[in-house]
Formats: structure tokens, C-alpha cells, sequence
């Protein structure tokens, strides 16, 4: 006999009843909680640890060295993850953004060198 619940998409359960019950296993009101408890279950094992270390994320992200440790942060919670297309196109964006991190830090390196460099020759001017 199969399940008589009505499912969201108002089709019939498929599958068999439990002994003594309208209902299948999951949809049965006595064994409600247990059913819960259970789906609870299944999915704690499929989740993937954290891999980052976040005390080193910045409260609040102002400088570059804040933005490169986000990225780390982010890099490393990533590479656990199961392979898939969305890991992949995450783990291009995050190499994205430490590419762009790097050239703005040159960026600023160099004008700092420059500024530099002016501010002695007019000392000496």
C-alpha cells in the first residue's frame, strides 16, 4: 500500500506505507519526530567542515592587507568543497579578486615610491 500524504505539488506520496499506517515512514504523525530527527541526520553528513581559520578575518575590511586575508579566508573554506562547476567558478573569482588585490597594492606601492621621490627633490630644491 502506498502513502496517502499529499505532497506540495499535490501528487500522492510514492512510497510504501509503514505496517499498521496510512502513511510512509517520513509522513506518519507517530513517527514525526524520529523522521526529523533523521532528515536532521542526512544532512549534517554532507556538510564540509570549515577549513578557514576565521580569527584571522578583519572586523571590518579597510586596507588591503584586511581584503588579502579575506580572500585567504575564502580560498581555504573553498578547497574542500565538493569539485563541481559552481567550486570551479568560485575558485576563478576568488583568484580574480587576488589578481586585482595585487595590481591595486603595485598601484600603490609605486605611487608611494613616487611621492616620495618628489617630496625629496623639493626638500632639496
Amino acid at each position: 500500500m502506498k502513502c496517502k500524504q499529499i505532497t506540495k505539488s499535490g501528487t500522492c506520496c510514492a512510497a510504501n506505507a509503514v505496517k499498521d499506517s496510512k502513511y510512509c515512514y517520513m509522513h506518519d504523525p507517530a513517527t514525526g519526530a524520529d523522521a526529523a530527527a533523521a532528515r536532521k541526520r542526512g544532512g549534517e553528513r554532507h556538510r564540509v567542515g570549515h577549513a578557514g581559520d576565521d580569527t584571522k578575518i578583519p572586523a571590518h575590511v579597510r586596507t588591503l592587507d584586511d581584503v588579502l586575508s579575506v580572500l585567504d579566508y575564502a580560498l581555504a573554506e573553498c578547497m574542500p568543497m565538493e569539485n563541481s562547476i559552481q567550486r570551479g567558478r568560485l575558485l576563478v573569482a576568488i583568484c580574480g579578486a587576488f589578481v586585482e588585490a595585487i595590481k591595486v597594492g603595485e598601484l600603490e606601492k609605486r605611487l608611494a615610491a613616487i611621492e616620495s621621490a618628489l617630496k625629496s627633490r623639493e626638500v632639496t630644491a
